[in-house]
């Protein structure tokens, strides 16, 4: 019941004085009728916010033009109660619903007809108040399903890009496009790390953008150092830096100081592993659902990463060495094979360098095994001083050595293995306890392939060449007879004075040698 200071206002259209002030009677002390003329048009608009009775004759409804009919049947805001006359015709409950009427009622006119039928009003609003709560209620759960749903559907694009590869500069990168759809992302950087052997420093991982001027790399690169060192609690010794594919639009990357830097750490099974740095706008704010979704993403990200990183680790034990940390002999057979398939395309030339240890026994037998492990790492290391990314340095077998040189001719190769000689002569060994320093000699074979040969070839010209250095003293160098000579005849030395009758650079001012050098290399194959 409505308060007598605030009744609900009733319209009656064409009323009759007496029916009107009955109406307005019967209905109680909450309500109020204002009886308006047969053609009024005000009415039908109803009052904004709640919704509002109306007692319309037949003859009056039945006499308005058929256009205000529809107007008024497409208001919800107006209950429209039908007053039938005595002598007129039975309506079916169709018809009067059809007509857009909640209810009829039949003259004479009754305090219980009044009453009921504004009973009737109360209970359609009721309805009608219920299924807009549910259409609303629906309406919130579809767009619930439908954030889910899109929350689902990026999850799993992500989800599929990152597990179609096991390179982690390829996962970042798809990432790096997928997360724009998600958050204002201006750019992504990463770094993963290992425990040294030593467990208290870390090796790590830099993967950053490109485009970046020296100042903007300093600043990611600090970032992601400092990242690393507070996350995994230890001092990083040694990284890498790896530049991740650019953007398709190609535009300069901003420094970490640029926007606001998320740095969300990529864990797995409970192990971090890396860090994830994510630079947006300044000042972003998250909404719930989308830090819900970016920690799934990055969960699903973490796992996909920390895959290709294992799998980078198992590869690389695979093709390295497990003692000299460089190439084994299985990896450098598949690199000497593309190499020589490449230089058989392009017509480039391709030398190869075997290197064996002088008397190794010896050390072994001396000194213990121990130390001869010790001596094979430092000429290890010391073959990839001055080579250049494209070559190849490998452990052949023992204390025997390989470097594949692609785009080298025969006497540049030469005056590199003669370079590498006479580092290995000058450098003094340090071995177990021993305060001496060891002296060792090498002795190397040089060889380039010819046109037509295979890759095994190239390696039996080479073992021949590096059979002659020992066989006739050691500590030199000796190169491979020249390609005319290739085939059933065999291998034939050739002095190095022929060889390097002019000067040959290497490519590269790490391996370039002057012409004392070369004085060296020609007298060291004097015996030919």
């Amino acid at each position: 019941m409505h308060s007598t200071e605030h009744p609900e206002i009733m319209c009656g259209l064409g009323l009759d004085q007496d029916t009107a002030a009955f109406i307005e009677a019967a209905a109680g002390p909450g309500y109020a009728l204002r009886n308006l003329p047969p053609d009024a048009v005000a009415w039908m608009r109803g009052t904004e916010g709640r919704t509002q009775a109306a007692w319309v004759p037949w003859e009056i409804w039945t006499a308005l033009p058929k256009n205000r009919r529809e107007v008024c049947g497409q208001d919800d805001c107006v209950r429209r109660i039908l007053l039938l006359d005595e002598d007129a015709a039975l309506l079916e409950t169709e018809e009067v619903l059809s007509e857009g009427f909640v209810t009829a009622v039949r003259a004479p006119l009754t305090r219980f007809k009044v009453r009921d039928a504004l009973l009737r009003l109360r209970e359609m609003d009721s309805l009608t108040a219920d299924l807009r709560r549910k259409t609303e209620e629906i309406a919130l759960e579809r767009e619930l399903l439908v954030r889910k749903s899109n929350h689902l559907t990026f999850l799993n694009r992500v989800l599929s890009r990152a597990s179609s590869s096991l390179d982690p500069a390829t996962i970042l990168s798809k990432a790096r496009s997928d997360l724009r759809s998600l958050l204002p992302l201006t750019a992504l950087a990463a770094t993963f790390w290992a425990r040294q052997e030593n467990g208290e420093s870390l090796s790590a991982e830099l993967y950053m953008p490109c485009l970046l001027t020296p100042p903007e790399s300093d600043e990611w690169q600090q970032a992601l150092i400092t990242a690393t060192e507070q996350k995994a609690g230890a001092k990083l010794s040694e990284y890498r830096q790896v530049c991740l594919t650019p953007d398709r639009s190609r535009k300069p990357v901003p420094g970490p100081g640029a926007g606001r830097l998320l740095l969300l750490t990529l864990s797995v099974g409970g192990e971090d592993f890396g860090c994830l740095a994510l630079l947006t706008e300044k000042g972003l704010r998250l909404a719930k659902d989308q830090v819900q979704t970016l920690n799934a993403c990055v969960n699903h990200l973490a796992l996909a990463l920390r895959n290709a990183v294992l799998y980078r680790q198992v590869k690389i034990q695979a093709d390295r060495d497990g003692l000299t940390k460089i190439g084994n002999r299985r990896s450098f057979e598949v690199r000497l094979a593309d190499e020589a398939a490449r230089h058989g395309r392009y017509d480039q030339p391709l030398s190869l360098i075997l290197v064996d240890l002088d008397h190794f026994k010896h050390v072994n037998d001396t000194y213990g095994h121990p130390a001869g492990d010790e001596v094979l790492r430092d000429m290890a290391a010391l073959l990839g001083e001055g080579l250049r990314s494209s070559d190849y340095p490998a452990r052949y077998g023992g204390e025997e050595f390989a470097i594949i040189l692609p785009h080298t001719s025969r006497e540049q190769a030469a005056l590199l293995a003669e370079r590498l000689r006479q580092r290995v002569l000058e450098r003094g060994f340090r071995v177990g306890t021993s305060k001496t320093p060891l002296t060792i000699t090498v002795s190397a074979g040089v060889a380039s392939l010819a046109p037509g040969a295979s890759s095994q070839d190239l390696v039996l010209l080479a073992d021949q060449a590096l059979y002659m250095a020992k066989n006739a003293g050691r500590n030199r160098v000796v190169l491979a007879g020249p390609p005319s000579l290739v085939g059933n005849e065999g291998t034939e030395g050739v002095a190095l004075g022929k060889a390097l009758g002019q000067e040959a650079e290497r490519p590269g001012p790490a391996v370039a040698l002057n012409r004392l050098e070369a004085k060296s290399l020609v007298q060291a194959a004097a015996f030919m």
